[in-house]
C-alpha cells in the first residue's frame, strides 16, 4: 500500500501544472505546489519550503519573497513593482490582492481573509492638471495579524496581534492587541476584548502535545509522533538527534533541519499552532533545490 501511495504521488507531482516565470532569477523550496495559470512576471522571486499557491495567481512584484508554509489561494494578484517579502506561514484567502508600489512588509503569522486589498499607493489622477492624491508609502503588517475577510487596507503600520473585522477599512495605523471594525475602522477591543489572552507555556506544551495526539490518531503522522519533542526552552531540546522534530512553544519556534517530518507535523498543526525557523529569526527561503528547470518560462 505505501508503494502504491508513493508511485501515485510520483505521477501526481510529474502531472503537476508548472508556473510561468519571465526571470532566471527564481529560488523555489523544497514541497512547495502550484495551481493552474499561476505567472510570476517578478524579476526575482523567493519562494520557501512548503509554500501552496492555487489556481490563477499573477505575481508581478519587482521582488517577490515568501518565507516557508505560506498559503495563497486561487484567484490572488500581486501587482507591482515594488518590493514584497512575506514572512512564515502567510494566509491568503480567495481573490486577495496584495499591492507592493510603495514597498510592502508582511511578518511571521499573519492571515489575510477573502476577497480582501491591500494598497501602498494611490495613483489615477491627472497629475498634470493638478490631481494631489498622487504617491505610494510602505505598508508594513506586523506578525500574527489577522485581517478578515473583505478587508480595504491603506499603506499603514498594522501592529503585531492586532485583528481587523470583517469589511473593515483601514485608513490609519493599527495599535498591536487591539480590535478593529467599521468603515473607516476603528478601535473596538473595549468592546470585544484583546485579540490574545496569553497562555502560559505549560498551557502552550500541553494543547501542542494533545493536537499532536490527536493528528496521530487519525493516521496523519505516519508514525512519526515518537519523533516530535515538545519543549519549553531551547536548552531542553538542544541534545535532540538530526532525526528529531523539536517545537520549542516558549519562543514559538523549530530547529529547521528540512527532513520529512518537519514538512509534514508543521503543515499539519497549521493554523492552530504556528512555528517559525528559530534563531537567528530572518527570512530564509529558497533551501531546496532551483527548480527553474521543471516550470515554464515565457518567451
Amino acid at each position: 500500500m505505501k508503494l502504491t501511495q508513493r508511485i501515485l504521488r510520483r505521477i501526481g507531482h510529474a502531472l503537476a501544472p508548472s508556473p510561468v516565470f519571465t526571470s532566471d532569477d527564481v529560488e523555489i523550496g523544497a514541497n512547495v505546489t502550484f495551481g493552474r495559470n499561476v505567472v510570476f512576471t517578478s524579476p526575482r522571486v523567493r519562494i520557501g519550503d512548503n509554500v501552496h499557491i492555487r489556481d490563477n495567481v499573477r505575481v508581478e512584484s519587482s521582488e517577490f519573497t515568501i518565507g516557508d508554509f505560506g498559503t495563497i489561494y486561487d484567484s490572488c494578484f500581486f501587482p507591482g513593482p515594488g518590493r514584497l517579502t512575506i514572512g512564515h506561514n502567510f494566509w491568503l484567502g480567495t481573490g486577495s490582492i496584495v499591492d507592493s508600489a510603495g514597498t510592502t512588509t508582511i511578518g511571521d503569522n499573519v492571515g489575510v481573509g477573502a476577497h480582501s486589498q491591500l494598497w501602498s499607493h494611490i495613483r489615477f489622477g491627472d497629475v498634470s492638471y493638478g490631481c494631489r492624491f498622487h504617491g505610494s508609502r510602505p505598508l508594513t503588517i506586523d506578525d500574527d495579524v489577522w485581517l478578515v475577510g473583505q478587508t480595504l487596507v491603506s499603506p499603514v503600520h498594522i501592529g503585531a496581534r492586532s485583528l481587523a473585522m470583517l469589511g473593515s477599512v483601514v485608513t490609519r495605523d493599527m495599535e498591536p492587541d487591539r480590535v478593529y471594525a467599521g468603515v473607516p475602522a476603528r478601535d473596538v477591543t473595549e468592546r470585544f476584548g484583546a485579540p490574545y489572552t496569553v497562555r502560559p507555556i505549560a498551557e502552550r506544551a500541553a494543547f501542542v502535545v494533545e493536537r499532536l495526539d490527536d493528528l496521530h490518531c487519525a493516521g496523519r503522522l505516519d508514525g512519526m509522533r515518537d519523533r516530535i519533542r515538545v519543549v519549553t526552552s531551547a536548552s531542553a531540546g538542544a541534545d535532540a538527534p538530526e532525526d528529531v522534530l523539536v517545537l520549542n512553544v516558549a519562543d514559538r519556534t523549530y530547529r529547521k533541519r528540512g527532513t520529512a517530518i518537519e514538512h509534514r507535523v508543521l503543515r499539519s498543526l497549521l493554523p492552530d499552532c504556528k512555528f517559525v525557523p528559530e534563531s537567528p529569526r530572518r527570512l530564509n527561503v529558497g533551501t531546496g533545490a532551483l527548480r527553474l528547470p521543471e516550470t515554464r518560462q515565457a518567451a
